[in-house]
């Protein structure tokens, strides 16, 4: 392969490893709920609320890269661009899983936001994201896993 057609298709990867850290990242919140109190915790919630909004963007980003990526690879190759469009593989389609789950877990800590501002009980939503989280981490650990294997197959 040639460095072109591995330059692009590493774009991907590196764009994924840098949101994968920041997932690591956005996650420990958890802990961080019950060690702050008062305007640090305000302000840290803040933080972690504007975060996930900006991450829940940049998975669509990501996802975007990847399907790029393989049109590029497809058209350098020589072939039609929706040759590789179609996951013919588990990453590809965990991939859409992971878009799945990501779009319940930002909708999830949006519940469970408009429930606290309006003093309703919101502990039934504060549970559900937390354990999509957990769920995630998996399925995160998963993909990136097989993406590297399959990044392995295609160089």
């Amino acid at each position: 392969m040639d460095p072109v057609s591995t330059a692009v298709l590493l774009l991907h990867p590196i764009a994924a490893l840098t949101l994968i850290r920041l997932f690591v990242k956005q996650r420990r919140w958890r802990q961080q709920n019950l060690l702050l109190r008062g305007a640090e915790r305000a302000a840290a919630l803040d933080a972690h609320q504007a975060t996930g909004d900006k991450m829940m963007a940049a998975v669509i980003g990501v996802i975007a890269l990847a399907f790029g990526a393989h049109i590029a690879r497809a058209s350098l190759e020589g072939l039609e661009t929706t040759t590789y469009l179609v996951p013919g593989h588990f990453h590809g389609w965990a991939g859409l899983l992971g878009l799945l789950f990501m779009i319940a877990l930002w909708r999830a800590g949006r519940k469970t936001r408009d429930l606290k501002s309006q003093k309703k009980s919101f502990a039934h939503s504060k549970e559900f994201h937390g354990r999509i989280s957990d769920v995630m981490v998996m399925l995160v650990t998963i993909h990136a896993f097989l993406g590297f294997l399959y990044l392995l197959k295609i160089l």
